[in-house]
């Protein structure tokens, strides 16, 4: 049975005409923060009512939140928000463990001082959010961190890359939700990766942004299912670390496809 309950997003109606956007963020972070809980099924003429918007962008809302992988479309123009999978967070952090490590590792030789400075900055952005307990705006720094590591990935892969970030946000607030330590870690590893990045070393930030996202994925399952053995997420990370090598790239594409 379809929760008719009054949909849980803070503030007034948007004006009429609001662009799908606007309505694809107020959604996303109703669902992210909790407010449309994992599971539940709700009215898109209820939503449509209740945000003042008209069909046209909540239609289109509708399709970028899928995208994200965070509704499923129901019968009768109801949308359910997705519950939380394990499989999905193996196979979603196995494939950005991957393809992050791959796509760093073309990014550091082409790396000058201008990144550098960029990582140094964005270091101490996000220790003083870790301190503070921002966590929307750690995520939104961690987000622009990210992207710098990969930016010389080339534009396919960066595409990918993205979206799979969206895709991860769940997870990854799940883990800095659930854990107080978890920013803080986070600032650790960072700068782990911003030194290997610094030293122009392509095998070992590959390495240190594996062992990076193995953590978030590794205690989002902790708090998902901890008696569930994460081999995927495992194998993928020791075919970046085998790959510190130089034999990196088929070492990661066959981890990849042996899991499938």
């Amino acid at each position: 049975m379809a929760d008719l309950r009054p949909v849980d997003v803070d503030g007034p109606p948007f004006p009429d005409g609001t662009g799908a956007e606007q309505v694809y963020r107020k959604l996303r972070e109703a669902i992210l923060n909790g407010a449309l809980a994992p599971g539940r099924i709700v009215s898109q003429v209820q939503i449509a009512r209740e945000l003042g918007v008209s069909r046209t962008p909540l239609r289109e809302a509708m399709r970028m939140l899928q995208r994200d992988g965070l509704v499923t479309g129901e019968a009768n123009r109801m949308v359910r928000v997705t519950t939380f999978s394990i499989e999905d967070v193996e196979e979603l952090y196995a494939v950005r463990i991957a393809n992050e490590a791959l796509a760093i590792r073309l990014t550091v030789p082409a790396m000058t001082d201008a990144d550098d400075a960029f990582f140094d900055d964005a270091l101490i952005q996000l220790a003083a959010l870790a301190a503070e307990g921002d966590v929307d705006g750690w995520e939104r720094k961690h987000r622009a961190f990210h992207a710098h590591l990969v930016h010389g990935g080339g534009k396919r892969l960066c595409a990918l890359l993205s979206e799979l970030y969206d895709h991860a946000e769940r997870y990854r607030r799940l883990y800095i939700t659930g854990e107080p330590r978890a920013m803080s870690i986070g600032t650790r590893e960072h700068e782990a990766i911003v030194d290997a990045c610094r030293s122009r070393d392509a095998p070992r930030a590959a390495a240190e942004l594996g062992r990076h996202l193995s953590r978030t994925a590794l205690m989002a399952l902790m708090q998902l299912a901890p008696e569930h053995e994460p081999a995927m997420v495992r194998r993928t990370l020791r075919a970046v670390l085998e790959g510190s090598g130089g034999t990196f790239p088929d070492a990661v594409l066959r981890a990849a496809g042996s899991e499938r």
